[in-house]
This record gives C-alpha cells, sequence and structure tokens, in this order.
C-alpha cells in the first residue's frame, strides 16, 4: 500500500482537508478494500451509526470533504437511518458535501439520494483518492456559482453560454450495443447521439455540449479514446462512462480517466440509473461553468467608470468566509495595484500616473492565473482585488505580477 500511502499524504498535506467519511456500519468488501488507508491517515473516517454521522455532519467545527456510500443490492437494514441522516443533511441549507455512492454488482442507483457522483466497487484506491480530490472542488466551483448568481442576478450571457436548456445530451461513442440499448431505456428528455468513429465523436463535441460521453468500445479501444479526450483541456471533467467485462479491464479503464464503469451484464435499471446519475452531474457542471466564466469575464470588465460596489464585494467576502470556515479553509485576500507598488517601490504619486494601464494588465494577468471559481474584479476604492481559495494560488498568482513588473521595467520608473 505504499503507493496509496504516498497519494493519500499529498492529497491531504494541506491542513484544509477535512476528514472522508466511509458509511460502514457493517463490514463489506468496500471497507475492506479501504481499510489499509484509515491505519495510514485518520482522515478516513469510518461511521458505524447514526448518531456518529449526525455529529461528523452537525456537530463538529469542520465539515468533511466527501461521504462515501457503499451500496449494494441487498444492504443491511442498518443502512436505513444513515441514508435518511445523508439525505436530510443534504436537503438543508448550508455547505455542500459531495455523496460519493460506490455500487456493486447489480446494486440500482439510489436516485433519490442524488448523489454527486456514482462509482462501481472496481475502482482502485489510487484513483478514488483524487477522484475525491475532483469532487471537492466541483463542490467549491457550485458553490461560488450559487454565491455570484445570489450577488449579481441573472447575467443576460449566461443562456448564451450555458446553451440548449430543454434537453441534455448523451454522445454514444463506438459501435456496440448500447446506443440502441439507451434509446430504448431512457424516458427522458435526452437527445442520444451516436459517434462511431473517433473523429465523429470528437465532431459532435466540437459542434454542441453533452453531458454525458458513454464509451461503446471493447476495453483496451476504450481506453485509448478516454485518455485522448481527457488530454484535451476541454474534455477534462466532462462525465465519461465505459463498461468492462472483467475488474483488470475496469481498473484500466478508471485509471485512463473513465468517470463511472459498469461491470459486467447489468441490467437495465443498473444501467439507466447510472446515466441519469452521470447526466445530472454533467447538467449541473455546466452551469456551473457558464456561471463562472460569464461572472470572470463581467467582473474583469475594464471600464474604468464600471467598478464593483464596495457594498457588494464586502457582501461577497461574508458569504464566502462563513462557508469556508465550516470547511476548515482560508480565503486569501490580494490588493494587486499595492502588490505591485510593493514590489517596484515607486512613490504612489509616479504610480498614480499609470494607475489605469497598470489595472488593465494587472487584471488580465489575474485573469489568466487564477482559475475560474477565484474571484478577481475592479473593486470601487480598492481597484483590481484578488480573493484566491488556496495559498499555492496566492504565491502564483504575486509571483506572476513580480515577472510582470520586471519586464516591463515599472520597478526602475
Amino acid at each position: 500500500m505504499s503507493g496509496d500511502h504516498q497519494i493519500l499524504e499529498h492529497e491531504t498535506q494541506d491542513a484544509s482537508w477535512g476528514k472522508i467519511l466511509l458509511i460502514a456500519p457493517v463490514q463489506n468488501h468496500v471497507f475492506d478494500m479501504l481499510e489499509p488507508l484509515t491505519v495510514l491517515s485518520d482522515r478516513l473516517v469510518a461511521v458505524r451509526n447514526s448518531p456518529q454521522l449526525s455529529h461528523e455532519l452537525r456537530g463538529t467545527n469542520v465539515l468533511p470533504i466527501c461521504i462515501l456510500l457503499p451500496w449494494q443490492e441487498d444492504n443491511p437494514p442498518e443502512l436505513e437511518a444513515l441514508t435518511e441522516e445523508i439525505r436530510q443533511f443534504r436537503k438543508g441549507p448550508g455547505v455542500e458535501v459531495p455523496l460519493l455512492v460506490i455500487t456493486n454488482g447489480n446494486a440500482r442507483v439510489p436516485l433519490d439520494l442524488k448523489p454527486s457522483a456514482v462509482v462501481s466497487d472496481a475502482i482502485p484506491p489510487d484513483v478514488l483518492l483524487p477522484r475525491i480530490a475532483g469532487l471537492r472542488r466541483l463542490a467549491n466551483r457550485a458553490e461560488e456559482a450559487r454565491l455570484r448568481r445570489g450577488l449579481f442576478g441573472p447575467l443576460p450571457e449566461y443562456k448564451t453560454e450555458f446553451g440548449p436548456l430543454k434537453s441534455a445530451g448523451l454522445l454514444v461513442a463506438g459501435f456496440g450495443s448500447h446506443f440502441g440499448r439507451t434509446q430504448a431505456l431512457l424516458d427522458l428528455p435526452v437527445e442520444i447521439v451516436g459517434g462511431l468513429s473517433s473523429e465523429m465523436t470528437e465532431d459532435y463535441l466540437t459542434e454542441r455540449r453533452f453531458e454525458v460521453v458513454l464509451i461503446d468500445m471493447p476495453a483496451w479501444q476504450a481506453c485509448e479514446e478516454i485518455e485522448r479526450l481527457r488530454a484535451d483541456p476541454r474534455y477534462f471533467n466532462l462525465p465519461i462512462l465505459a463498461h468492462s467485462a472483467d475488474e483488470e479491464s475496469a481498473h484500466l479503464l478508471y485509471s485512463a480517466g473513465a468517470t463511472d464503469v459498469l461491470l459486467g451484464d447489468v441490467s437495465d435499471k443498473v444501467l439507466t440509473g447510472h446515466i441519469i446519475s452521470a447526466i445530472r452531474a454533467g447538467r449541473r457542471q455546466r452551469l456551473t461553468d457558464a456561471i463562472l466564466t460569464v461572472s470572470s469575464q463581467w467582473l474583469t470588465r475594464q471600464d474604468n467608470e464600471d467598478y464593483l460596489s464596495e457594498k457588494t464585494y464586502s457582501s461577497y467576502l461574508k458569504l464566502l468566509e462563513e462557508s469556508t470556515k465550516r470547511r476548515g479553509e482560508c480565503v486569501y485576500e490580494l490588493n494587486l495595484l499595492e502588490l505591485i507598488e510593493r514590489f517596484t517601490g515607486n512613490n504612489p504619486q509616479a504610480f498614480a500616473q499609470h494607475q489605469t494601464y497598470w489595472s488593465g494588465t494587472v487584471l488580465s494577468i489575474a485573469m489568466a492565473v487564477c482559475r475560474d471559481e477565484d474571484f478577481v474584479a475592479n473593486v470601487e476604492g480598492r481597484g483590481p482585488v484578488a480573493v484566491l481559495r488556496s495559498k499555492k494560488g496566492l504565491e502564483q498568482l504575486s509571483n506572476r505580477v513580480l515577472v510582470m513588473v520586471r519586464t516591463t521595467g515599472l520597478g526602475n520608473g
């Protein structure tokens, strides 16, 4: 387990990483798979009963970063109270805790729990841990999108960026039996498109947005297709489903970047559940991306008279700090013009002569360096400001601004 240990240490070396809750009222194969990790780190906590889960979700200062729920065809009765606790917590207001369901065999996906993601129990631990980190980031992005949508209202560009609202898109890539099967099964407003070759698949993905791609190929070929898609930044987070006849091939597919791998001969209802869950996740992700992209562009508009009001900015900071505190995280605020002044050593009067130019330049740099869930804006009375969610992001932005100062010669002015 040395490789798992290294991954776990890498993912948890930041003190802001909270606990991962593994719902395990009785010993099961998923617990057996992950049990070595509980020895290596106290980050993974086995939850045995409802009072313990309630304490972890409501009685502690810092929320867990993810809930892992093993789901079998025949679940133990003890699981009922635990799932009800999860359902009630996730219905309520407050900070989102991602729910990752791990299915076994022909177990139906518990769609009523609205899981953040679903995987089969063939997922290797060294793939599961980075996946949890990804879910954590997606939850943060969704929360940032909700904050901005609430503060700035429905910006008109949202609909254009998000695309068609009426139906979701499922792209079946390959030439197996899944295209006809999904067409017959899905009684939903979902447009199902078949891409018989890699070229057709890439053409369709370029033409329109899809919530999910279902790879309908032999495992070795599916691995190549998934790796090709994941190499394109546009499809890095796109939900991709695949099918495998055995666990060994499933491990390869997960390692190649599959979001979920169906193992063996799954029933129609099982297949439908996995697809619906992936569509939900893909649609939510698309909406989040649209809001963050549009709002980031709107926030960094460079009209000198078009600042974000101090009142709105203060409201944003207050809401953000409340949520990050519940996750045990920090917020890093950076006044970009003050940073340039500090780097250059120029007096404020000399710097003020070029302030308009540097405001636009530093906003452009911040947009290039920061992720779109980081908040970059021209704030009334402050100028360009960046609010970042990690110390690493703060250091990267500061270093890029310092490089700009050195290469432009501003520090010699």
